[in-house]
């Protein structure tokens, strides 16, 4: 899978991995980025040597700041997009913004309604580094994400297809597409009914039509969907579109495989799309996922009752649980949810060790009870001893260490040694 394949999940990750240690503070609790982007790669039209990325953004009205006006509720907010040649050269950028207005208060603090903002950029085929932040104008507050693109030459085979994008709407007539509406889905963001898959074939044979196959697998269950059809070509680029089944769809991450062929020739891409459950977090995929990840917090009794109920009942059982420890009931955010499931979300990206996911680790678990640390002490090249950390938690009066002992970055509880001391040294 090529690198602009996965940049729609590459923001999950904004606060890189390639950092060894991450800064810990107390306002790291809540890690999502307050903004989607999804980069997709056409053939320029009337270029056909350029290549051209088309940059989609969507920001949650919940994570914009409103301002009380006479017609409504206006937000503001300032994309930028640098792009950066391997020299680190700037060969492209854009800054523009967006207003926006809404009619009703409960709207400002929507968790599920966004302002979806485009921009595009035609350069050489290559491979460059691009930089997207977004700043709400109002509170000043500035998130930003670092990726690489790859820009692929759209000329180089007989047969080629550009990326997947994902659709919630079109405008088609008997002349074809006239018009598309992306989306960005990932693992916090799923799609809804409708929704389509849009791809471009890019054809320099002398075949006048082309056979389409595509398959749909569920990532996590055992699902799996497959179709082919025939496709009339429009010349040397077709416009096509495939509508995805997601009311028949179980919540889910999906991969989405596709196949061109034409007088012989083959092109293949993919891309993967999610659909979620209401009601969940938006960093757990399913609902045993996010079940599984509440066993650190729930009582024996709450526990039993979650892991007990028959799998119709589970969500109910999963949604009295947070209703439960909601602070601010009668409210659509739940901010402890949030908080503990962000915590989750942080201990996966920064504790995974040997194919263990991060919050099944010492460290991670750790973090997602107590949150970060006041205080880090660490010696990851010690000359004498294996590599050490001391996480100190001034404001509860208590001290942690761990140490590596494989020196793969597993580091383990040294004091307390294990999960029953460390429940009576936590009461």
């Amino acid at each position: 899978m090529k690198v602009m394949k996965i940049i729609s999940l590459i923001v999950l990750f904004s606060l890189s991995g390639i950092f060894a240690q991450p800064n810990m503070t107390r306002t790291t609790a809540r890690v999502e980025m307050p903004y989607n982007v999804d980069v997709v790669n056409v053939q320029v039209p009337d270029s056909p040597e350029l290549s051209r990325i088309n940059v989609y953004v969507e920001v949650k009205y919940d994570d914009l700041q409103f301002i009380k006006k006479d017609s409504g509720f206006e937000a503001k907010y300032e994309v930028t997009m640098v792009i950066y040649d391997d020299d680190e050269f700037q060969v492209d950028g854009k800054i523009w913004k967006e207003d926006l207005l809404v009619e009703r208060f409960d709207e400002t603090n929507s968790l599920n309604m966004y302002s979806s903002t485009h921009a595009q950029f035609d350069l050489e085929p290559d491979e460059y580094m691009a930089a997207v932040s977004v700043q709400d104008l109002e509170s000043e507050k500035t998130h930003a994400v670092k990726f690489k693109l790859e820009l692929r030459d759209f000329t180089k085979d007989k047969v080629m297809l550009s990326d997947i994008a994902y659709l919630k709407d079109l405008d088609v007539d008997s002349a074809g597409i006239k018009s598309i509406s992306p989306t960005v889905t990932n693992v916090a963001k799923g799609l809804n009914s409708p929704a389509f898959a849009y791809f471009e074939i890019y054809n320099q044979t002398d075949a006048a039509t082309a056979e389409i196959k595509y398959e749909i697998d569920a990532i996590n269950a055992k699902l799996e969907l497959k179709d082919e059809y025939s496709i009339d070509l429009t010349g040397s680029r077709t416009l096509a579109s495939i509508e995805l089944p997601i009311d028949s769809l179980p919540p889910d991450g999906y991969e989405f495989r596709l196949e061109v062929k034409a007088d012989g020739k083959k092109a293949k891409e993919e891309k993967n799309f999610f659909i979620r459950m209401e009601g969940l977090p938006g960093t757990a995929q399913n609902l045993e996922m996010a079940i599984r990840q509440i066993e650190y917090i729930a009582t024996p009794g709450e526990w039993k009752l979650l892991k007990k109920a028959p799998d119709d009942q589970k969500m109910d059982e999963f949604k009295k649980f947070w209703k439960r420890h909601d602070p601010t009931p009668g409210t659509e955010v739940n901010e402890a949810m949030d908080a503990h499931y962000g915590r989750i979300e942080f201990a996966n990206r920064y504790f995974s060790v040997m194919q263990r996911e991060g919050w099944r680790t010492d460290r991670g678990m750790l973090y997602v009870l107590l949150g970060p640390p006041d205080d880090i002490t660490r010696d990851p090249y010690p000359s004498d001893m294996r590599p050490w950390e001391i996480w100190n938690y001034y404001r509860l009066n208590r001290r942690f260490e761990f140490v590596d002992k494989t020196g793969f970055g597993d580091y383990r509880f040294y004091y307390p040694q294990s999960m029953y001391e460390l429940q009576m040294y936590l009461r």
